[in-house]
């Protein structure tokens, strides 16, 4: 039932996409590397190689693993724009994590308590080199009370806020350089995430960060983590084969895991679900053995195998074409959603945000001045009330005539 080397996603095998997940480690043991040398053997489309590496964010791993198994069998081109890649992303890394820490140090002084977690702490954390995983930007989690300040905190040291959601928002420095996701929430709200800031607090670990020590999450809340991000992508075209990888390395340099207390942790967290789902792919794709708790525990979730099929597909099937039965994003996340209020969670936050907060219609019909703008919330319902009630007596006079 449960695959002990790495697989291709299905039908007939594909050598680059075998290679790549051959190499999507950074623990290269003899299995592995006589794996990769046979597959550099054979007949190897290298730029879809490297355009499937870019694009799951696996070049350092691929750019190791090819280096320490087969050098020898990798063409010279291939191997220049490995090397480049890898360096230029070990300099930007090296760049994050500087910045990273001037930004703890800034919320620390202004009493704003963070957690900075996935970036330079993650690659720390599992990888122990910052070198061996790529990362875009710097995701810092804040207690809601402090999230506008910790924003206005950045925008004084020259950040500019780009983007807004419900549960962070992205501000890039004014050289374009540094983007920070700040956090008041791991997903939207809409997603159930079971890990607040209060939650981890108590539990973080201390992680070495280009000589400074940095607190970040421990290795179980990580791996919750790691697997509320598969899921939130999965259906989606963010699903990333480095969160997998990110997955199989923690699993590997943690095995002291306690697997049972971490199931019934999730299960209470509403997160158990997630979790197994994440650890299958894992298995399916890289072969990451499982614990027999882990195991048992899937026995009860018979839909996991049929989500990790479709999972399969989207990384390395369907390419730009469309699959007629792949689940939707909403048809993932309502499938591996485990407790009734979380499924309906979502469409009863739709119905309220319809019902009570205020539409580009409400404020064409009357202007108000900036000061009174709190007054299109109490308009809005009644408008509603108004327009339905008008119709309910149109269709009943309709209906006695």
């Amino acid at each position: 039932m449960f695959n002990t080397t790495p697989q291709v996603s299905s039908g007939k095998s594909r050598p680059e996409i075998d290679l790549l997940l051959a190499c999507a480690s950074c623990h290269l043991d003899s299995v592995r590397t006589e794996r990769i040398k046979a597959l550099t053997h054979g007949e190897i489309d290298w730029p879809a190689v490297l355009r499937a590496a870019l694009a799951h964010r696996v070049m350092p791993l691929l750019y190791k693993s090819l280096n320490t198994a087969c050098p020898d069998k990798v063409p010279q081109a291939v191997s220049k724009q490995l090397q480049s890649c890898y360096y230029a992303n070990a300099a930007h890394n090296l760049l994050l994590a500087g910045e990273l820490l001037k930004i703890l140090r800034l919320f620390e002084g202004h009493n704003v308590a963070a957690i900075p977690y996935k970036g330079p702490v993650l690659a720390a954390l599992i990888y122990g080199n910052l070198t061996f995983r790529e990362f875009a930007d710097l995701d810092i989690l804040v207690r809601e009370r402090d999230y506008d300040r910790a924003q206005h905190l950045l925008i004084s040291q020259d950040f500019r806020l780009v983007k807004e959601f419900d549960w962070e928002s992205t501000l890039v420095d004014t050289r374009g350089r540094v983007a920070v996701d700040l956090h008041r929430g791991m997903a939207a709200r809409e997603f159930p995430s079971p890990l607040a800031f209060e939650y981890l607090a108590g539990r973080l670990q201390p992680v070495d960060l280009v000589g400074t020590t940095a607190a970040t999450l421990c290795p179980e809340d990580t791996l919750l983590m790691l697997a509320i991000q598969i899921t939130k992508d999965s259906g989606s075209r963010y699903l990333q084969l480095a969160k997998v990888c990110d997955i199989a390395q923690l699993v590997r340099v943690y095995p002291q895991l306690d697997w049972a207390q971490l199931l019934r942790q999730a299960r209470r967290l509403g997160g158990e679900r997630m979790l197994l789902y994440s650890l299958r792919l894992t298995n399916d794709l890289l072969g990451t053995v499982l614990s027999q708790e882990v195991v048992c525990a899937m026995r009860l979730h018979p839909a996991i195998d049929g989500l990790v099929k479709h999972a399969r597909r989207q990384f390395f099937d369907q390419g730009d074409r469309a699959v007629a039965d792949q689940p939707t994003v909403e048809q993932f996340r309502w499938l591996v959603r485990e407790r009734l209020r979380d499924k309906l969670y979502p469409y009863y936050l739709r119905y309220v945000t319809d019902v009570l907060v205020p539409c580009e219609l409400d404020r064409q019909l009357l202007r108000l001045p900036g000061r009174l703008s709190f007054l299109y919330f109490l308009m809005r319902p009644a408008r509603l009330v108004g327009k339905y009630g008008l119709l309910l007596v149109k269709s009943k006079k309709r209906s006695v005539g």
